[in-house]
């Protein structure tokens, strides 16, 4: 970095951004809350980061309206330009084109980013408990189906939990409640095809629980319903709303004969 950017806050914005793709200042000042001495000098502060980065052609603002977020304010959404990826990878060869993504995906992304700063801000009022998380692609699992062909499972994040005690693991989709019922049936069938595979429990001994996370209780009364009426494993899947996420962290996934 040039010597107006040597500070390590500096870095981690980039590689916060680095694995997020996009975030929202308010997320990102929470990933970074621990620098600072109150929740409104990290708002504050970051935002001056920020700035200073985009300055420095690192970092791009997207204004756009997202709807649901920070009560349908126009926050400031951030992604690493061409030269930010390089500043917080060390190499060059991929082109950032973050103005190009559509404002669908993008409320996916967020809520990707939000799902993964709530488990971060969980695990920490856990003494002793570490948090993993794996974002696309990364956490993509590929596996050979019935008849030997290729497939891939695209999941949005995996999660790991671990304590002396105990290790919990999450297959994570993040619903915007924009798809069909029948989509989400279709992506359920597509992870019990990957558990019959048995490539997971070879590897780690044993198939996570898949959190199918929502944003309204209604969303998440009609996924069940939707998944009582298929022929699905009915143990296999967890719908659930984002506000329940910490509780299912610190008391664990429902237990199945699956996990």
């Amino acid at each position: 970095m040039t010597a107006s950017l040597d500070h390590p806050i500096y870095q981690e914005l980039l590689a916060h951004l680095l694995e997020l793709r996009f975030a929202t200042t308010e997320q990102l000042a929470r990933l970074t809350r621990e620098h600072y001495g109150s929740s409104r000098s990290a708002r504050r502060q970051t935002m001056r980061h920020l700035s200073k980065l985009e300055q420095h052609g690192q970092l791009l603002r997207l204004e756009r309206r997202i709807g649901g977020w920070q009560h349908g304010s126009t926050p400031s959404i951030w992604a690493l330009t061409t030269t930010g990826h390089r500043q917080a990878t060390g190499h060059s060869g991929t082109r950032q084109r973050p103005n190009l993504i559509s404002t669908t995906f993008l409320e996916h992304l967020l809520a990707i980013a939000e799902t993964r700063i709530i488990a971060n801000e969980t695990i920490q009022q856990i003494p002793g408990a570490e948090l993993r998380v794996e974002t696309e692609p990364a956490c993509w699992r590929n596996y050979l189906g019935p008849h030997g062909e290729r497939l891939t499972l695209r999941l949005d994040l995996l999660m790991s939990v671990t304590t002396t005690e105990y290790l919990d693991r999450y297959f994570i989709e993040v619903d915007r409640a924009t798809e069909n019922p029948a989509r989400v049936i279709a992506k359920c069938r597509q992870y019990v095809r990957y558990r019959r595979s048995g490539a997971e429990q070879r590897s780690s001994g044993a198939f996570p629980a898949v959190l199918w996370i929502v944003p309204t209780a209604k969303r998440r009364t009609q996924l069940r319903a939707h998944l009582e009426a298929a022929e699905l494993p009915q143990d296999m899947f967890t719908v659930l709303t984002l506000d329940e996420l910490p509780e299912i962290i610190r008391d664990g996934p429902p237990l199945t004969k699956q996990n």
